[in-house]
């Protein structure tokens, strides 16, 4: 079996290794495209899997077009 050092894992300890990778930064981009990208997108993968159409990317595509367009135009009458 593989070699134990000292803690549950095969390799030994490995806490500090996914620490050490997390970008700074990492967090603003997640709160950003939770904010701003996965409700929108969720909601046409969501279509997609209802409608099953042969080309499902081309109309997640189309829908993420279409909601981009809405929500565009929403933020353009807020700002007048």
């Amino acid at each position: 079996m593989g070699e134990q050092n000292g803690s549950n894992t095969p390799m030994g300890d490995t806490s500090g290794l996914f620490s050490a990778q997390v970008r700074p930064g990492g967090a603003p981009a997640r709160v950003y495209l939770n904010e701003k990208i996965v409700p929108h997108l969720l909601e046409g993968m969501k279509s997609v899997a209802t409608e099953q159409p042969v080309d499902p990317l081309r109309v997640l595509g189309e829908f993420l077009l279409q909601r981009s367009n809405e929500v565009e135009g929403e933020g353009k009458k807020e700002s007048e």
